[in-house]
């Protein structure tokens, strides 16, 4: 036995009573008003860049760096690249030493 009231559908069988919540839009997206479905200026929508080093004749990482912006471009300045330089995409050089980093 099924009921309509108040715009939400129920039955009961046996003594217990279900409620059908269902809408008429399919999509979810729908749901969200038009403000929430812009995409907004300031999501790039991509994972913060970082660099890993590994040592390969240890097979373990050496180091790793973690970055604000996109890298663009680096340069490896010591043999055993305990030394970096950076291009970022927000027009800054960042210096990467083994003991930590620089910005200029």
């Amino acid at each position: 036995m099924a009921t309509k009231g108040n715009g939400l559908k129920s039955m009961s069988i046996n003594g217990v009573k279900m409620y059908m919540v269902s809408s008429h839009q399919r999509n979810p997206a729908s749901w969200f008003g038009s403000k929430k479905q812009r995409p907004s200026r300031k999501d790039k929508r991509i994972y913060p860049p970082q660099i890993e080093v590994y040592e390969l004749r240890e097979f373990a990482l050496k180091f790793e760096r973690h970055f604000d912006s996109e890298i663009i471009d680096f340069q490896i300045l010591d043999d055993d690249c305990s030394k970096l330089a950076f291009l970022c995409a927000d027009h800054s050089v960042c210096l990467h030493a083994k003991y930590g980093k620089h910005y200029t």
